[in-house]
């Protein structure tokens, strides 16, 4: 199975959280990579690296999941004046051709979708992920808080709706303001 998969939206909102849920449901590991896991002050390594990576994650039949992907698939570079910037071009082509030959499932997460290169943008199935509205606020709350066998007390005060309703937050800033309290 191939599949290349781009998860973005605004940061919080449960991508890497679908990826680690989507390697389960598929009773696959997941391989997490970013782009320090890749990038080498070493000119060439880059490439191999990227290639390095998408092998192991086929070779162990694992979901490939690569983080802050628009370090990797930004725009690639027109005017190439140093070996820097040749090396990131060539490390952006290197990850196009893994791309074209992956037999597997590789997900890609970015919150500036917009700096992708349209190369890669037409290779993916791209999922926005949106900042949860109002009543999806507060099913995160009572998620938190009151399931999943977390029972938290709460007093008569509380009023879950209006808290979700005032505040604006993502999943991630609930959680941590549970994990806080």
């Amino acid at each position: 199975m191939q599949c290349a998969l781009n998860f973005y939206g605004v940061p919080g909102t449960g991508k890497t959280m679908a990826a680690d849920a989507l390697a389960k449901r598929l009773g696959k590991r997941i391989l997490k990579s970013g782009y320090a896991d890749i990038e080498s002050k070493y000119v060439g390594e880059g490439p191999k690296m990227m290639k390095a990576i998408f092998l192991a994650a086929e070779r162990q039949d694992a979901v490939l999941f690569i983080d802050e992907a628009d370090s990797l698939l930004s725009k690639r570079l027109l005017s190439v004046s140093d070996g820097s910037a040749q090396a990131l071009n060539s490390m952006r082509s290197q990850l196009l051709i893994c791309l074209d030959s992956f037999k597997g499932i590789v997900i890609f997460s970015t919150n500036l979708i917009a700096n992708y290169d349209e190369a890669f943008l037409s290779r993916l199935i791209n999922i926005r992920f949106d900042a949860p509205n109002s009543s999806e606020r507060e099913r995160i709350w009572r998620v938190h808080l009151c399931e999943n066998g977390v029972r938290v007390p709460l007093g008569n005060d509380i009023d879950l709706r209006a808290i979700a309703e005032k505040y604006e937050f993502v999943g991630r800033e609930i959680r941590n303001a549970v994990k806080k309290a």
